[in-house]
């Protein structure tokens, strides 16, 4: 390929607003706090706890340079190229002693959300997907809040997969 001809590829890109970088990892993610439904009472223990646990595993998947809380701004030279925005659909807190009592399947935690990934520049919406994550079972029955973990998980395969 002349040099001319990857000089306009790249200028076409840079144009058309792609956030990809090289190695096909996309720019910086900011990560905006989910919403929660007005039908579904989420604590407020549980929201710090989801936005937490979003960061930290969305930046382990790799699929992002960097991996932003929306309001905090980014370390990077560049502004964030995708967003990611989240509603709590449903939640069921479930019960610990259940788990640790009762076995499997006994006072499971839910906690579910309706997911979109959005590029920053155009508004493309480039996923949108319905995850959840659940505490079933864990040590002494399993933490609550690690159903916020398990969404988080389930976020970062969707985008590793997906993006």
């Amino acid at each position: 390929m002349g040099g001319k001809t990857v000089l306009g590829l790249a200028l076409a890109l840079l144009a058309a607003g792609d956030s990809r970088a090289a190695g096909g990892r996309l720019g910086t993610l900011e990560v905006a706090a989910f919403e929660v439904v007005s039908t579904v009472q989420l604590p407020a223990d549980f929201q710090a706890s989801l936005s937490l646990n979003l960061i930290s595993r969305l930046q382990e998947s790799g699929k992002f340079e960097e991996v932003v809380q929306a309001g905090y701004g980014s370390s990077a030279a560049a502004p964030p190229a995708v967003r990611l925005t989240g509603e709590v659909t449903e939640f069921k807190r479930g019960s610990q002693a259940k788990r640790y009592l009762l076995g499997p399947g006994f006072g499971k935690t839910i906690v579910k959300a309706h997911i979109r990934f959005t590029e920053i520049g155009s508004g493309k919406v480039l996923l949108e997907r319905d995850v959840d994550g659940k505490v079933i079972i864990g040590v002494l029955g399993g933490d609550s809040k690690g159903a916020t973990n398990g969404l988080a998980k389930e976020v970062a395969k969707v985008a590793k997969k997906s993006l």
